[in-house]
């Protein structure tokens, strides 16, 4: 990458040359940055986080100084607001920061080029990069959707209900577009007024400002259209169940609550449950491995206590009348394979009135190194035995092969309500983070037909190795809820969680956070053992985004891509002349 201001291009009217100045530019960003996310969400921040690391992208005299301090900019954001990923594995906290932000110099060289030799406007560069960045971060090495621009806007209801055509990656788009306008009419106001420069850079921001100012009108007026359609009806009445476990590789964190034994979490669970079944609902939901039971067949005959689980959740199926869904284990022996002796699943149990054997999904999208280590099969499975031993859950001698296997199909499940006129209903069920996979709810909802195939998603998830954070105040829990929020919007759906420690509760299809687990009717609070009942709402709407995907994010990858070749190709023209 570059490094002197010649081929650098022309200056933008203001120079940064001191170290000092390009580091208080980047804190002063970090610092913005860190204010926007839940379950802080000062979200007007959002609009102007970034246009002090902009100032400092485009007026550095010396590039490689921009690259350095944009990827401590990153490293530092990531290790301050993801920190809740150290309770759970102290090693992968640090590596993913790391490799987050790497994204940070990826975004700045490219940006860097075009705005200052092809004198893009930043309102236009900078959501093209920034968007494409997001893209490949919710993709690359199993992806990481955290942390995107649009998260910060989940409660302003009105900005993100484009997202049922461009997805969240629209959002980010239409912030980092007024970020970047923002930045060009500082760099207008700093170049001298008797230059040429000066009346380039007035252009320029007057063309920045329209566009961004566009965007933000656009969203807006589709957002009031969007928001007074008259499309939802009341689905089946859903119980969501919550219990408060921390799950931690490090003891001394957990309270004599965490260390509850398995029967003394499931009379926990059972309690709420009856006490659930007052309001009637047509569904019971409980988090994910509410409770260790493994329930398919091949092996919930083995263990006594496996068998207990099963009898307890078809019992009050049975008795309500009612469907149960439950987060559990699956393990079917496979004793001709060289790979495992069986196959273990992370599963959703669906338990029906008719006492049925039961309905399962096996999780799709695995968590690399929470869920499986890679490289499990092939010629690089050396590898795999190595980090297996790294991991902390492989056992005190390391040799404990923890992985589950990817489930194989992305399975719809149908019920009825208990009502005279009861209705049948199509639901899916994302485990644990596939609900912040935006290609995995659309999946559910989509799967290649050409009309909807689930009336509401169901999130299960163990929230529980995050720990309690700073005050009790989870980040980590309120942060999933936002970002479940998208996907609600993005497919039109309801979504009804429950969650080990919260945030437990329910979405419309608008984005609008409804009842939850909490302390009184009026606020929501994580950490919570309890229960909320309320029907879920169904939207008949079949929406852009369920039928053609993340087109829009793709489209701004290619492009940031494109613009990087144009940088290295301008790079060595110059070197030739």
């Amino acid at each position: 990458m570059d490094g002197s201001p010649t081929v650098s291009g022309v200056d933008l009217g203001w120079s940064v040359t001191r170290h000092r100045s390009l580091l208080g530019l980047s804190a002063f960003s970090l610092a913005l940055a860190s204010v926007i996310f839940a379950p802080i969400g000062i979200w007007p921040v959002a609009f102007v986080c970034l246009v002090p690391w902009l100032l400092s992208v485009g007026g550095a005299t010396l590039a490689p100084r921009v690259y350095f301090h944009s990827f401590v900019l990153g490293l530092v954001f990531f290790l301050i607001n993801m920190a809740w990923l150290y309770e759970a594995t102290g090693a992968g906290y640090a590596a993913l920061a790391a490799y987050q932000a790497l994204y940070f110099p990826l975004v700045a060289c490219p940006l860097r080029h075009v705005v200052r030799r092809r004198r893009w406007p930043l309102a236009i560069a900078l959501p093209l990069v920034w968007t494409g960045s997001e893209m490949l971060r919710a993709v690359v090495m199993s992806g990481f959707p955290w942390f995107f621009l649009s998260h910060s806007l989940h409660e302003v209801l009105t900005l993100i209900q484009v997202s049922d055509v461009v997805g969240a990656y629209g959002v980010t788009f239409m912030v980092a577009s007024v970020n970047g306008a923002l930045a060009d009419l500082f760099f207008k106001a700093m170049a001298s007024k008797k230059t040429a420069r000066f009346k380039e850079g007035a252009r320029k921001a007057r063309h920045s400002l329209a566009f961004a100012l566009g965007l933000l009108v656009f969203a807006a007026l589709y957002g009031q259209v969007q928001l007074h359609r008259d499309t939802t009806s009341e689905g089946p009445r859903i119980a969501v169940i919550q219990g408060d476990y921390i799950n931690s590789v490090y003891p001394e964190l957990m309270r004599d609550h965490d260390r509850s034994s398995e029967a003394e979490k499931m009379t926990t669970y059972l309690s709420m449950l009856q006490a659930a079944a007052v309001e009637k609902p047509d569904l019971y939901l409980l988090p994910e491995s509410p409770w260790i039971m493994f329930l398919n067949p091949e092996a919930r005959d083995y263990n006594p206590f496996w068998r207990t689980s099963f009898s307890a959740l078809q019992r009050h199926a049975t008795q309500q009348n009612a469907i149960v869904v439950s987060g559990s284990a699956t393990a079917i022996p496979t004793p001709d394979s060289l790979i495992a002796k069986e196959h273990r699943y992370n599963s959703a149990t669906v338990f029906y009135p008719d006492a049925r054997e039961p309905g399962r999904y096996d999780k799709s999208h695995l968590v690399y190194f929470g869920e499986a280590v890679p490289f499990r099969t092939g010629r690089l499975r050396f590898l795999y035995f190595w980090l297996n031993w790294l991991m902390p859950f492989s056992g005190a001698n390391g040799d404990f092969e923890y992985s589950v296997f990817r489930g194989e199909a992305f399975r719809r499940f149908e019920m009825n309500t208990q009502s005279e006129q009861g209705k049948t209903f199509h639901f899916a069920i994302p485990i644990c983070y596939e609900d912040v996979m935006p290609y995995v709810s659309r999946e559910f909802v989509h799967g290649g037909s050409d009309k909807k195939r689930v009336d509401f998603l169901l999130n299960i998830s163990n929230d529980g190795w995050f720990g309690r954070g700073f005050g009790n105040r989870r980040t980590q829990q309120w942060q999933h809820l936002a970002i479940s929020v998208f996907r609600a919007v993005e497919n039109r759906v309801g979504i009804a969680r429950a969650v080990n420690t919260g945030m437990s509760g329910f979405i419309h299809p608008s984005g609008r956070v409804e009842r939850v687990v909490s302390r009184d009717d009026s606020s929501a609070w994580p950490g919570e053992c309890g229960f909320a009942v309320s029907p879920i709402h169904v939207d008949s709407r079949y929406t852009l985004y369920s039928r053609y995907g993340d087109w829009f994010g793709w489209g701004c990858a290619l492009l940031w891509l494109l613009l990087f070749m144009d940088y290295w190709i301008v790079r060595a023209r110059s070197r030739d002349d």
